[in-house]
């Protein structure tokens, strides 16, 4: 179950629904269908237990109802939008696929999803890693594929040369708030946690088809704490307020 004072967000609601679909079949589940399956997995309580005014649906349904009309699944690529329901795509299915056991856990029957997914964004946005490339190497970032379905390129090796391009003497620091993972926890556990966030979002290159190389997109990229990461994509900071963003956090912590 959530926490009490956890309202779950429309984004938070992905990587469980995909989930449901993957074990379809066809990859097809009606709405009416995943509003019960994830009230059952999600168990919302609080204002998201609520009844709208003047409507049958509660605030949870509701947000689950707005996958749909805020085209959430076909923006990122993830599923399709099918009369009266959803449909996975292949990309969807790869991120099932990749994540197998961090859903598991999700699907628990004690799930607590502010635990759990605080950094879902970031594990939702990343693709299956791909064989590493050489540095040179021309990549398409943020590129959609178009066919039966749209699919955005991530090259893991975007995320790999942002690390290099950002470690100083072996240490990886917040670009927002500067927290260094393994000064806290330590080089045991610390290693591997940052996470690299795109400032122009995936979606914004929908019609930008320029080829890039890897140095040249690393200005898009900087690595951030999980805790900055969510923050970032709930406020749907963009590029012109993260530097506003940064100076307020830093300001705080001084």
């Amino acid at each position: 179950m959530i926490m009490a004072d956890h309202i779950v967000t429309e984004s938070e609601l992905v990587l469980p629904a995909l989930w449901l679909m993957n074990r379809k079949t066809d990859g097809f589940i009606e709405t009416s269908e995943l509003i019960r399956e994830l009230t059952n997995i999600i168990q919302p309580i609080g204002i998201d237990a609520e009844i709208l005014d003047g409507r049958n649906d509660t605030y949870f349904s509701q947000k689950v109802r707005n996958l749909k009309s805020h085209k959430t699944f076909e923006r990122n690529g993830y599923a399709t939008d099918v009369l009266n329901g959803f449909r996975i795509t292949e990309i969807g299915r790869m991120i099932i696929s990749a994540k197998g056991e961090a859903i598991a856990h999700l699907i628990s029957s004690d799930y607590n999803y502010a635990d759990v997914l605080h950094g879902s964004e970031e594990l939702l946005n990343t693709v299956p890693a791909r064989p590493v490339i050489p540095l040179d190497e021309i990549v398409r970032e943020g590129r959609v594929q178009t066919g039966n379905r749209k699919v955005y390129e991530r090259s893991q090796r975007l995320r790999l040369a942002a690390i290099d391009n950002y470690m100083h003497d072996g240490k990886l620091y917040c670009d927002c708030c500067g927290f260094e993972f393994s000064a806290f926890y330590g080089n045991r556990y610390g290693v591997s946690c940052i996470e690299i966030h795109h400032i122009k979002p995936l979606f914004m290159y929908e019609d930008d088809d320029i080829i890039r190389t890897v140095e040249q997109c690393l200005p898009n990229l900087i690595p951030v704490c999980p805790n900055c990461h969510r923050v970032i994509h709930k406020n749907h900071i963009g590029i012109d307020e993260l530097p506003v963003f940064k100076q307020t956090i830093q300001h705080v912590h001084v």
